[in-house]
């Protein structure tokens, strides 16, 4: 991403926080720190296993490689192309690969073994997701409730036509500490923020080394994930840019471009 791009993301971003809450210098700062985080050191980034592409996304953002690399891509494309989720990257990624037509939703074709782990992406990628105003928007007093309201709205395809209450349920009792006393906390902007903020630090922190419940209870989801992809059928498969961190976890083979 060009620096004007970023610089540009940056004041838009710190202008609605400053709207809503004018004197809230350490949110603004805080928020700062995601957008800049939120980059992803693998966007644009490939990695190419005989007529297989796993491309690297950060969401909401246009996949940016070489011509030479874009190129190769495509040329795999002929055996398809997959968006990863519900699609909402499909519009960007078309600005850089052009009218794709999509085979469809590679995380569809995955099987959970354990659904309730799938609850971890309520926490994955918060702000650009914009998790907080969806939660926020739910109905019910308390963060719990809010949730568990907008469940369908966050929840994972695998896990969408599933128990969520008792997904989200094994999943907070698995997340150990004060979880379940800080979910039952008023549904606030700012509590809901933090609830979410504070769980999704130590689930990603160091990935895909990490360690502590979150981190491990993700990793199983993500792996799972990753499974499927490495021995998914040829063709080009949209992810997440740090799924290309954990695709080389599991197969020390991989090699992700520069």
């Amino acid at each position: 991403m060009k620096k004007s791009e970023l610089q540009q993301i940056i004041k838009e971003e710190i202008s609605k926080v400053l709207k809503e809450q004018p004197s809230n210098i350490k949110l603004s700062i805080d928020l700062l720190k995601e957008i800049v985080l939120s980059e992803g050191k693998n966007a644009g980034k490939v990695i190419f296993d005989g007529d297989k592409a796993f491309v690297g996304v950060a969401h909401k953002r246009p996949p940016k490689m070489s011509p030479e690399t874009l190129e190769k891509v495509k040329a795999i494309g002929a055996n398809g192309y997959w968006f990863e989720g519900d699609g909402k990257d499909n519009e960007i990624i078309k600005k850089v690969f052009g009218d794709i037509t999509f085979k469809g939703s590679w995380d569809k074709q995955v099987k959970a073994a354990q659904p309730y782990t799938y609850v971890y992406t309520l926490f994955a990628n918060v702000r650009a997701n914009d998790r907080v105003n969806q939660v926020l928007n739910g109905e019910g007093k308390t963060i719990y409730e809010k949730i568990l309201s907008t469940y369908k709205n966050w929840a994972h395809e695998v896990i969408q036509n599933k128990n969520g209450k008792a997904l989200v349920d094994k999943f907070l009792q698995g997340l150990g500490g004060t979880a379940l006393e800080d979910v039952q906390q008023e549904g606030t902007k700012e509590n809901i923020r933090k609830f979410l903020r504070s769980i999704e630090e130590v689930m990603w922190k160091g990935w895909p080394k990490g360690s502590g419940p979150a981190f491990e209870m993700a990793k199983i989801a993500v792996y799972e994930r990753d499974e499927w992809l490495k021995n998914a059928p040829d063709g080009v498969y949209f992810t997440g840019e740090g799924h290309l961190d954990s695709l080389k976890d599991i197969n020390p083979k991989y090699f992700i471009t520069e």
